[in-house]
C-alpha cells in the first residue's frame, strides 16, 4: 500500500483521546494455555497494546508487564489508571523507530500490528524481537487472513465460507478509513524464516462486524513461534 507508513499514523491519532473498555482476547490466553505457558515473573511485551485488557490479563496472572502503542496519551492514560510503571511503556511509530528495551522478554504478543507496518519494517520488527527475547522466548503474533462478506442472496444461517453463492472474499478492509493491508502466507514464511523462528502452533479465529447491513466475516490468524 502506498504511504501506508504516513496513513497509519494519521489514522491512529485520532484514536489517541479516550481510553475504551474491552475484554482479554480468549484465543490468545487459549493457545498459550494449551502450550503450557507460564506467566508468573515472567515479562511480556505487549506491541500495540490497544486498550490494555491482554496486559492487565496477564498482570493479572502475575507477570511483568511492558508495553509499545503510537499512541502517547492513551498510553499514559493507561499506565496511570492502573498504577504500572510508567518506564515499562514505550510511545513510538514503529514504521520509523523501535524502542530500546533493556530488558530481556520471554514472550512478546504483537495483535492487530504488523499489518500497520511498511513490508520493510516488519522484517525490523522481526530482528528487533529477535534482539530482545530470552532464548526459547516466544513471539505471539496475530494478522487478519482474509475477510469475506455475506451476499445478500446466502441463506441466513450458512455456515460454509467455501460456498461461494453465499460469501465472497474481499480485497478490502470494509472500514474505508482504516488503512489495513491483508498479509498473505508466502510474506508470513519469509518473515519467520528471517530470523529462524520456529513455528509451534498455528490457528485461527472468525469474528463478525455488520456495517450498513451488510455482514463481514474477518478470519485471524494466530501465530506462536519461539525463539
Amino acid at each position: 500500500m502506498k504511504n501506508l507508513d504516513k496513513k497509519v499514523s494519521k489514522y491512529y491519532k485520532s484514536f489517541d483521546n479516550k481510553l475504551n473498555y474491552s475484554v482479554p482476547n480468549e484465543t490468545i490466553f487459549r493457545i498459550l494455555g494449551n502450550n503450557k505457558i507460564k506467566f508468573k515473573k515472567k515479562n511480556v511485551l505487549d506491541i500495540g497494546i490497544g486498550n490494555g485488557d491482554n496486559l492487565l490479563e496477564f498482570k493479572r496472572r502475575k507477570a511483568n508487564i511492558f508495553g509499545v502503542d503510537i499512541r502517547r496519551k492513551i498510553t499514559k492514560i493507561f499506565v496511570n489508571k492502573n498504577n504500572l510503571k510508567i518506564e515499562n511503556f514505550f510511545c513510538c511509530d514503529l514504521n520509523y523507530n523501535f524502542p530500546k528495551i533493556n530488558k530481556k522478554i520471554d514472550l512478546v504478543l504483537c495483535k492487530d500490528t504488523l499489518y500497520y507496518l511498511t513490508k520493510n519494517r516488519q522484517f525490523i520488527l522481526f530482528d528487533e524481537i529477535d534482539k530482545i527475547l530470552k532464548k526459547n522466548g516466544y513471539f505471539l503474533i496475530q494478522y487478519i487472513q482474509a475477510q469475506l462478506i455475506k451476499k445478500s442472496k446466502g441463506k441466513f444461517l450458512s455456515f460454509n465460507l467455501n460456498k461461494k453463492s453465499d460469501y465472497k472474499e474481499q480485497k478490502k478492509y470494509f472500514e474505508k478509513n482504516n488503512p489495513l493491508p491483508f498479509l498473505h502466507e508466502k510474506h508470513i514464511i519469509k518473515l519467520i524464516k528471517s530470523k529462524n523462528f520456529t513455528l509451534r502452533n498455528s490457528v485461527f479465529d472468525i469474528n463478525t462486524h455488520i456495517k450498513n447491513k451488510k455482514t463481514y466475516i474477518i478470519i485471524n490468524r494466530f501465530l506462536l513461534l519461539q525463539k
